[in-house]
């Protein structure tokens, strides 16, 4: 995980080497964080990365997101298809790698932990009699809804810090492939209707 901390920082560094006006912060009708002067623009290249522990599923993720902007002619790569775990023990490795694969835009992806619930449904059922007496049948049926909120931060190459900050939650209660797919799907449309992208 400090790694990857790293590798966060040094994106972060990467992308905040731009002009020195203080900002202030600005929320849309979405409850999205737009850095003030934000435009939109095309860009070569958007990288991709996500802080998550497990590696497998940082891969499934950053995959998830790169393939869902692809899909809509964004040119996107995952930090795991272009930095090596040797790279990023090293700053300016990261830096020269992001510099030479033409990247200048990044998305970082932080989870902000996980909420559950139990959720109680009762049911119904027929009245009937029985010797005189009158009853009815009931069903409980009790679930179990977990979500997890990921953190996506838009950064730009001549901009200083996030110029985009939104917290999308993720209902992982029917697996983490479902959970992936609609994760993804909502994070590429925040970033299209929000006008980031």
């Amino acid at each position: 995980m400090k790694y990857f901390f790293l590798a966060a920082i040094s994106i972060f560094t990467l992308y905040s080497c731009g002009g020195t006006k203080p900002t202030t912060a600005e929320k849309n009708d979405t409850g999205a964080y737009i850095a003030p002067g934000y435009e939109k623009k095309k860009f070569k290249k958007i990288l991709v990365l996500a802080m998550l522990k497990q590696p497998v599923y940082r891969k499934r993720v950053e995959k998830a997101l790169v393939d869902q902007l692809k899909d809509r002619n964004y040119n996107a790569v995952a930090s795991t298809d272009i930095f090596t775990d040797e790279m990023l023990l090293d700053t300016m490795a990261i830096r020269k790698t992001a510099e030479d694969a033409g990247i200048d835009a990044a998305i970082l992806l932080t989870s902000l932990g996980t909420s559950s619930q139990t959720i109680e449904h009762a049911t119904f059922g027929g009245f009937g009699q029985w010797y005189g007496w009158t009853f009815g049948t009931v069903e409980l049926d009790t679930r179990s809804a977990s979500v997890n909120y990921l953190q996506m931060d838009f950064m730009v190459k001549d901009k200083i810090g996030s110029q985009y900050r939104v917290a999308i939650p993720v209902n992982t209660s029917n697996g983490s492939d479902v959970a992936l797919q609609q994760y993804s799907l909502a994070a590429r449309n925040r970033l299209i209707t929000d006008k980031i992208l």
